[in-house]
């Protein structure tokens, strides 16, 4: 049996080409996927100031209510002083 080094190197040259090509393709997935991931967690981010705002508005409108409920309570009680 006749070993053909020429053939042999010609495989091993377009393993070495798939392989690079696979090793890029590999390399920029990872990037969209680091990029999506950076879109996402300023995304996040974001809604947890927007979060930490809506508390203390919704803390203030709550006391707020539940002082005017406590007017009109006082109000229509009838005992003012």
């Amino acid at each position: 049996m006749e070993i053909n080094v020429t053939d042999i190197n010609c495989r091993v040259a377009k393993v070495e080409q798939r392989l690079d090509g696979l090793v890029r393709e590999l390399n920029t997935n990872h990037e969209d996927n680091r990029r999506q991931t950076d879109r996402i967690m300023d995304a996040i981010d974001a809604l947890k100031k927007d979060n930490d705002k809506n508390k203390g508005f919704f803390g203030g409108l709550t006391f707020a209510v539940g002082g005017i409920f406590a007017f009109i309570v006082y109000i229509t009680s009838g005992k003012h002083f």
